[in-house]
């Protein structure tokens, strides 16, 4: 038998729904598993226990309380609940295997109304309080079906969107009117978080505009914006606007989008990026407000490596960023990339090795000397 025969459609009350004290969420938070036996699970304690424990900001509940707040609890997947087997037979109350974190913003909801600190109408306690799900047979159905359930939308999980359709979500609800605060919380994330996608997205809907570039404006593009809008010295450096919803210096952003797909040639073809991929913009900010070197990268054969080299000679204090940052790319290296190096990564690192032991000589060399 499938999944679906041990699941029957029920409508059930907030009320008769207890949070399942041993859900594997709580793991993250250090707990031990299954500590909790089935008699006690109802206990107020237990039950309040597991909603301060649902609340905690990793789990995102807040978020998700917004959103309902906002739009109301669509019940696109219905909670899925088991039987308590301590409960009266004529009161039922449903243990919670599927859901939990839904039950937990619409008690949050709730219990914000009944302390005076939120004022919800008589149609949205209404759609709060009164919940479709889905029954599981525990009976009959296989003990793993508990794991199996929330797996399949936390393990294997229900694809997130990439960057560029949330982008492209948060700029249609604001088109419709809706403020940045309305659309973070019909989306569950942070103003901040959605202001960022707004303005990202128009900035590639600007390069798409571009009668040179535009062509060559995709989506995977998106993420170069993305970056762009993380350093506020490459923002100002191309002269973006909220209120032209822009970046008005037209010479600037013309020749960025050059570094990013290439320069058109005489024959056509366009020359290799200078900006090959989008966190090659965290390098660029190193060195953008730096004339000397970013006339390096601006000339024929600059790269990246040798702007940063130059701004490296003129301040010698940010070398240390340099090595640290690949200290801790060193230090990331796991078991299967360290097998899988090939002969030229490998004469990559014996360079910087001997590099290494070269400046520490001639340190060493220097202080003799003094």
């Amino acid at each position: 038998m499938s999944l679906q025969d041990f699941l029957t459609p029920v409508d059930v009350d907030l009320d008769q729904l207890l949070f399942d004290p041993n859900n594997p969420r709580f793991a993250e938070l250090g707990d031990p598993p299954d500590v909790v036996p089935e008699a006690r699970i109802a206990e107020p304690r237990v039950q309040r226990d597991a909603f301060e424990k649902m609340k905690n900001a990793r789990f995102d509940v807040s978020e998700l309380r917004d959103t309902i707040k906002t739009l109301g609890y669509l019940p696109m997947d219905r909670i899925v609940v088991r039987l308590w087997r301590e409960a009266n037979p004529e009161h039922p109350k449903y243990v919670v295997v599927e859901g939990n974190r839904r039950m937990a913003a619409l008690r949050w909801l709730k219990e914000l109304h009944e302390t005076g600190r939120e004022n919800l109408t008589e149609a949205q306690l209404e759609n709060f309080t009164h919940l479709p799900a889905l029954l599981l047979d525990i009976d009959h159905a296989p003990e793993s079906a508990k794991w199996v359930l929330p797996g399949l939308r936390h393990v294997s999980g229900i694809k997130e969107w990439g960057p560029y359709q949330k982008a492209r979500a948060v700029w249609v609800l604001r088109e419709a009117g809706s403020t940045p605060q309305q659309v973070a919380q019909s989306l569950g994330l942070s103003t901040r978080a959605a202001n960022q996608f707004w303005r990202s997205y128009l900035a590639l809907e600007q390069m798409r505009e571009d009668e040179e570039y535009g062509e060559s404006a995709q989506p995977r593009q998106y993420s170069y914006f993305e970056e762009i809008f993380k350093r506020t010295n490459v923002k100002d450096w191309l002269g973006w606007s909220d209120a032209e919803r822009k970046f008005q210096n037209e010479q600037r952003i013309k020749e960025f989008y050059g570094w990013m797909v290439g320069e058109p040639g005489e024959d056509g073809e366009r020359s290799d990026p200078k900006l090959p991929e989008a966190k090659s913009v965290r390098e660029l900010s190193q060195f953008i407000d730096d004339e000397a070197a970013i006339a390096v990268f601006r000339a024929q054969g600059g790269t990246l490596a040798r702007a940063l080299a130059r701004y490296e000679t003129e301040h010698p204090e940010a070398w240390q960023g340099s090595v640290e940052g690949a200290e801790t790319t060193l230090a990331a290296f796991t078991p299967d990339l360290l097998r899988g190096l090939r002969p030229e990564d490998l004469q990559t690192l014996e360079r910087l090795r001997d590099r290494v032991i070269r400046v520490l000589q001639d340190r060493d060399r220097l202080l003799r000397q003094e």
